[in-house]
């Protein structure tokens, strides 16, 4: 409140002064927090609001944070609260808290080893000294870089240079990317390991000769194997909107990535061995030899250009990779030295049909057996409506 008065008055004296206006001062929320809290939400992901604040104070940030939307009034609980409940009672309590005002150091310790027991995945912001025990015991702390403290940082995992928590969600973006990502580059690359062993193997159970001698195959895997996985591992992703991206995490290694492989490598072997036996039976061995080698070449590296979309259109580093990998295929074949290295012939254009043919086939067998979702040993479809585990934050 301002106030005046005389100047002979006694200012330790209010009954004197007349007021003029109170003053209020905020500490307003920044424009994107309820954009990042929605696009929290939409993803399956629990956003809880700790605060020293009293309750009302937490109750009005979480208000015009889009915190309670869906949300009594009345799942708000305090320290004292907290400092009563034992910890089945507790346990109880956090699974439908949103906001928790007056915390101590030890309440929110307490509650992400109550969200643990729970086996929800907790990752905890914080900026302060008081902070750093549980961000050190949360699953992933996250320390505000800008003004945050040296201890908070050093109890972190992760340190937000610009103290948004708008970041924190982008970071999500990225790290629900990466695994997805991961899971394709190696199912890119295991898969046309298995689909080369899958033609090699099923030309020879049929009686005929080996379509790819042991040059041939080591320059199959130089050309396949290094740029186009690498590419297609860093690229960006695939759209910015959080609860279209699937929640895999370190499931995409298992039994997703194993049907991955398995479905790409047939996909890969099939329309090759295909090319080869057609070629073998019209053109002679020299000639489908050189229609086997093309052929398991171009259908990986076409799954490779029909993996690497990102926001809807072609990345520049998959479109790099897959040209320099078809530049050097088309160098095999082309340039006499390379040929008489690898022991190819040229492509009849019969055999460059054939070759063209292969890889468009794989592209649409590729996408015929793809998977419409991703699962967890559990059977859980692990797309985003799944609930993930609670994100304390201060806003």
């Amino acid at each position: 409140m301002v106030a005046e008065g005389s100047p002979q008055g006694d200012t330790g004296n209010p009954v004197a002064l007349v007021a003029l206006v109170f003053v209020g001062i905020a500490d307003p929320l920044r424009p994107n927090v309820c954009d990042a809290v929605r696009r929290c939400h939409e993803a399956g992901i629990r956003v809880v609001m700790l605060t020293g604040d009293s309750p009302a104070t937490a109750r009005a940030i979480a208000r015009e944070a889009g915190l309670l939307i869906g949300h009594g009034e009345g799942d708000i609980l305090t320290g004292d609260e907290i400092a009563a409940l034992e910890n089945g009672d507790l346990d109880r309590q956090l699974e439908r808290a949103v906001v928790i005002a007056r915390v101590t150091p030890l309440d929110k310790v307490r509650i992400v080893e109550s969200l643990q027991r729970h086996r929800h995945t907790v990752a905890m912001t914080g900026d302060g000294v008081n902070d750093a025990p549980a961000l050190r015991l949360a699953d992933v702390g996250v320390a505000m870089g800008r003004g945050g403290t040296e201890v908070a940082r050093q109890a972190a995992d992760v340190v937000l240079a610009d103290d948004d928590f708008a970041t924190l969600v982008e970071a999500l973006v990225e790290g629900r990317s990466f695994w997805r990502n991961i899971r394709r580059a190696l199912g890119l690359l295991l898969g046309g390991n298995l689909g080369e062993l899958g033609l090699v193997v099923g030309a020879s159970v049929m009686g005929f000769p080996a379509p790819l001698i042991t040059r041939q195959i080591l320059a199959v895997n130089l050309i396949t194997d290094a740029l186009p996985a690498l590419s297609v591992a860093l690229q960006p992703p695939e759209n910015r909107h959080l609860a279209g991206l699937a929640r895999e995490g370190t499931t995409a290694l298992d039994a997703p990535l194993r049907r991955d492989v398995i479905r790409r490598g047939g996909v890969t072997a099939l329309p090759a061995l295909a090319a080869y036996l057609i070629a073998q039976g019209v053109s002679g061995l020299p000639q489908a030899r050189a229609v086997a080698f093309a052929s398991i070449v171009a259908t990986q590296l076409a799954q490779t250009l029909d993996a690497g979309r990102a926001e809807g259109t072609l990345t520049r580093p998959v479109l790099a990779a897959v040209t320099g990998s078809a530049g050097l295929l088309v160098a095999a074949l082309t340039i006499a030295p390379l040929r008489s290295v690898l022991s190819l012939t040229a492509l009849t254009p019969f055999g460059w049909a054939l070759v063209a043919g292969g890889a468009a086939a794989a592209v649409l067998l590729s996408r015929l057996f793809a998977l419409p979702d991703v699962r967890d040993s559990s059977g859980t479809r692990l797309l985003p409506a799944i609930p993930s585990g609670p994100l304390s934050a201060r806003l």
